[in-house]
């Protein structure tokens, strides 16, 4: 019998703007009241009218494009494109496509033999299709018989395969990003690019060519970190992700009278370190993220760690990689970080049951990450029950990417932890990981949440303030206790919400001292509105 995932458990208790946004928000916005109250509670009326549509696919995806959706957490820039931009800009540069692999080369036209321009994918047809279905999952069929395998292998291996048409593309791929959380109502993003990391490796090769341990870090840091071309390579990072933004903004026609509402959305960075490469590479990586984030540059906010956390060395090198944050952190206490953590499943290639049995631990307990991507595998990690205990009485948020777990790790329904999470207190947050790739958006995600999981209106309102809660922006809370959403910070503490009436004085001082606050008074005003319009439906 297959292990089931869920584990039931009581319920406990419990920078600037230039460069780090496409768009300021209002510090004139309104909180919203729910009427019942306490702000967390929930009218009858719009869960009522969602168990009404609940069993029709359309008119549930309907109602959830309107909720108003927060933070999308866990965002991969590159994989969030979808395949159709991507053969775009392979098209405009002029570059080939092999016919077999559909991997896209860096020569432009002529192209070799077994290859075809990617002009050729503009138009409907076989190729375009061939091309779409190895750049995604659109097609993928799972196999019936639950290997995990399959579909992992197609969803990491288009990232190799799709990667040259991104060349050159940023800013192109983040107006496209910002487009997509506009329509759905999200008004914050955080989402993980990798700028640097090549010319970075190449450096660490000729100053740093020893793979560091555990006991060596702190001398491989100082040496790092004083060198002058380093530092250079860090502020050219900066300039280039802050010119990303500015050109983002240029596409986007934000400097316009009639801005679009994609210039809302609140954007921010958050620096992913590829971890299935040398550990010298990697801990430069991270240093090179921490850096940006303790000077407040490029927008980037958070560290995280990416590639497939089952691959041979990443899984070889995993405490090493906790080791190497918790150092960093205890130099810079002040830097967020997000883990990739407990993505995996028994049955992946390479994947022993011991695998499964401490990642997310190490992450909290060795790295102290302040939030966990996927934790996925909780069940099978040594003593889940006081690991999810820690995590609620430490606020390390879950990012869950329901689509992208179903697909990659084949686990869903009462396999997936998300309900232990919330039954055992951990705060959770819907995210979308790669939604190019999966052929997919947050809207999915929360559809997957309601038919596949049983959430709640109320249980999605939580988790959306909990992706604001959480978030890396910059700026103090709008809540007075985090987790908590029954009180306001106490300058807005005596503001009635109303949408069209400006809150106090001392309220707007708040708001607009505090980027994280404007985007969680956004949402509340946003949720009011959404409300009102399933009062009488």
């Amino acid at each position: 019998m297959r292990k089931r995932y869920a584990i039931r458990w009581p319920v406990l208790a419990g920078a600037t703007a230039l460069g780090v946004a496409l768009g300021a928000l209002p510090a004139t916005a309104a909180v919203p009241s729910d009427g019942q109250g306490e702000r967390g509670g929930q009218p009858a009326s719009a869960q009522t009218y969602l168990e009404r549509i609940a069993h029709s696919p359309s008119e549930l995806g309907r109602f959830l494009a309107e909720l108003p959706k927060a933070g999308d957490l866990h965002h991969h820039l590159s994989g969030a494109v979808r395949a159709e931009s991507l053969i775009g800009y392979a098209a405009k540069d002029g570059k080939c496509i092999d016919t077999t692999t559909y991997v896209v080369t860096s020569a432009a036209a002529p192209c070799a033999d077994g290859q075809r321009p990617a002009r050729d994918a503009l138009a409907p047809g076989p190729f375009r299709r061939g091309v779409i279905g190895a750049w995604s999952m659109q097609g993928f069929v799972l196999p019936l018989d639950g290997d995990p395998q399959p579909g992992h292998d197609h969803f990491f291996d288009t990232f190799g395969k799709f990667q040259e048409a991104t060349t050159g593309h940023d800013a192109d791929m983040l107006a496209e990003a910002a487009r997509a959380s506009a329509k759905e109502h999200s008004g914050y993003l955080e989402t993980l690019i990798t700028p640097g990391a090549g010319p970075l490796n190449q450096l660490v090769d000729r100053i740093l060519p020893k793979d560091p341990g555990p006991a060596d870090l702190a001398a491989f840091h100082a040496t790092l970190t004083a060198n002058p071309r380093f530092q250079a390579l860090v502020r050219q990072v900066a300039d280039d992700t802050d010119r990303t933004v500015r050109d983002a903004r240029k596409l986007l026609g934000c400097d316009t009278p009639g801005a679009p509402e994609a210039c809302r959305v609140a954007i921010r960075f958050d620096y992913q370190v590829l971890r299935a490469q040398d550990p010298r590479h990697v801990f430069a990586q991270q240093t090179l993220g921490f850096e940006l984030v303790r000077h407040h540059l490029g927008g980037v906010v958070g560290v995280n760690m990416v590639q497939p956390e089952d691959a041979p060395v990443a899984l070889r090198d995993y405490t090493l990689h906790m080791k190497m944050v918790r150092y960093l952190k205890s130099v810079s206490p002040e830097v967020r970080v997000s883990l990739h953590a407990g993505e995996l499943v028994a049955g992946l290639n390479g994947v022993g049951g011991r695998d499964l049995t401490f990642h997310i631990n190490e992450a909290v307990g060795v790295a102290g990450a302040d939030r966990i991507g996927h934790g996925v595998d909780l069940a099978e990690e040594k003593d889940p029950r006081a690991l999810a205990a820690r995590m609620r009485r430490q606020h390390v948020l879950v990012e869950a990417p329901l689509v992208s777990n179903a697909q990659i790790l084949r686990v869903s329904g009462d396999r997936h932890p998300l309900r232990t999470y919330l039954d055992a207190g951990v705060p959770v947050a819907l995210a979308t990981d790669d939604p190019g790739v999966s052929r997919s958006d947050l809207t999915a995600v929360f559809q997957q949440a309601v038919t596949d999981q049983g959430l709640t209106v109320a249980q999605l309102r939580t988790l959306v303030r909990a992706s604001l809660g959480h978030a890396f922006i910059e700026g103090r809370d709008l809540w007075q206790e985090q987790d908590r959403y029954d009180a306001l910070a106490k300058p807005c503490a005596h503001d009635t919400p109303d949408t069209h009436r400006l809150p106090s004085a001392a309220c707007r001082g708040f708001l607009k001292a505090s980027a994280k606050a404007t985007v969680q008074w956004k949402l509340e005003a946003d949720w009011r509105d959404f409300e009102n319009r399933y009062a009488h439906r």
